[in-house]
């Protein structure tokens, strides 16, 4: 078995879903935790997305989350470093098949960068129709070229995301909220 990139509806249910992961991540990280945000396509009413919950748990020291490994095993995740993104802490909790993913955490300073960028994505997506289609369309077609290649799936969306960031970005820097 192949982990799959499938797309599915919008679930209203995603926003309970991070509320009780968010909870369980609190007693975990405790005042380590400065914010906890729900972000990725999940976060976006209406977004049809992957059913994997992505958080982000903003924490005020990011060498300090490697001392909680032992937690987040114990939580069902699995720690994976950094796992390619500097700075970051990252954790996956995988579904009962032991291949497809239902959680992903990510834990980055607050003065990390990829903090601001992550959730400037996130709220544009929720606010510019054009960039939630857009966005909409490229995932859907990405799932049905590399349905079972994550690298290559990613790789499909990264021209459409940085479009949409750069467009972004110069809304945020105009005022636009």
């Amino acid at each position: 078995m192949k982990r799959e990139m499938k797309i599915v509806q919008y679930d209203e249910n995603w926003t309970n879903q991070f509320n009780e992961i968010k909870a369980k991540l609190l007693l975990i990280f405790g005042d380590l935790a400065t914010d906890i945000q729900h972000f990725g396509s999940t976060s976006i009413k209406g977004m049809s997305a992957k059913p994997i919950i992505d958080v982000m748990v903003i924490v005020s020291n990011i060498k300090e989350v490697d001392a909680l490994n032992e937690k987040m095993i114990e939580a069902g995740y699995v720690p994976k470093g950094e796992n390619g993104v500097d700075g970051r802490r990252y954790f996956q909790m995988l579904s009962d098949d032991g291949i497809n993913h239902m959680q992903h955490i990510h834990c980055y300073e607050k003065e990390n960068q990829q903090v601001a960028d992550e959730l400037m994505f996130r709220d544009f997506l929720r606010i510019d129709k054009d960039a939630f289609d857009a966005y909409l369309a490229i995932k859907i077609e990405a799932s049905q070229k590399y349905r079972y290649l994550p690298s290559e799936y990613t790789e499909y969306k990264t021209d459409c995301i940085n479009k949409i960031m750069k467009r972004a970005k110069l809304c945020y820097m105009n005022g636009y909220q």
